[in-house]
């Protein structure tokens, strides 16, 4: 799965040895998003996952503010002074693996009878 995911690719990213890069924080919400998608995928479907979605999410709710702050962070490097400019960088970076996410979701499909173990396996490609 996680080669299908080939956004992180598209991303220059400064290598750091403790801290959470660029990179890895636009792969992480590609993980939050898909899980989310994920979740109304099922839903639709009539297979309640709403009730797993919102305890992973306040499982991993500190990584995703990091990942947050991490895009934020970024934009900063890169000249964008702002609130709203980081603003701009961080949608832009969401729309991109929102689109990535559905993309896969078409082809892939999620595996809604088994949805926990599946946002499960997705902390397991997690960056830190």
């Amino acid at each position: 799965m996680k080669a299908t995911f080939a956004l992180s690719a598209l991303l220059v990213s400064t290598p750091s040895c403790f801290a959470l890069t660029f990179a890895g924080a636009t792969e992480n919400l590609l993980y939050f998003e898909h899980a989310a998608l994920g979740s109304d995928y099922c839903e639709k479907r009539n297979i309640p996952t709403r009730q797993v979605l919102k305890a992973w999410q306040a499982q991993h709710e500190p990584l995703f503010r990091q990942t947050i702050e991490t895009v934020r962070t970024e934009g900063k490097k890169r000249g964008l002074a702002t609130e709203q400019e980081q603003d701009a960088l961080l949608f832009e970076v969401m729309n991109m693996t929102t689109k990535t996410a559905k993309e896969h979701m078409a082809r892939k499909g999620v595996p809604c009878a088994k949805f926990s173990t599946y946002i499960d396996g997705l902390t397991g490609y997690f960056k830190r």
